[in-house]
């Protein structure tokens, strides 16, 4: 069981949804956090998840009201600069 996720963005990427996911944990928790983070997503919002990123803790840029920058966590996501631990592509 993964205990160490920490936040998580999501935006569009062209008819995907993506999900980044900040944990403070090992690779196999990565492993294990993709098929909890789909179901969840797909059992609360009836979303299919196209891409899941797991990072490490701090990638998810926010600003100073401390919300969620989604349009600078895509440029990163689109520039490869999220230096992610796992993707998942669920295509």
């Amino acid at each position: 069981m993964v205990r160490n996720y920490v936040s998580m963005g999501v935006f569009p990427w062209t008819n995907l949804l993506v999900v980044v996911v900040e944990l403070e944990g090992s690779e196999q928790e990565a492993l294990d956090l993709v098929p909890m983070v789909t179901k969840a997503v797909l059992e609360e919002h009836y979303l299919i998840v196209g891409v899941v990123v797991v990072t490490d803790i701090g990638v998810i840029p926010i600003n100073s009201r401390g919300e969620k920058q989604r349009m600078h966590l895509r440029d990163g996501f689109l520039q490869d600069q999220l230096d992610p631990i796992y993707v998942a592509y669920n295509m």
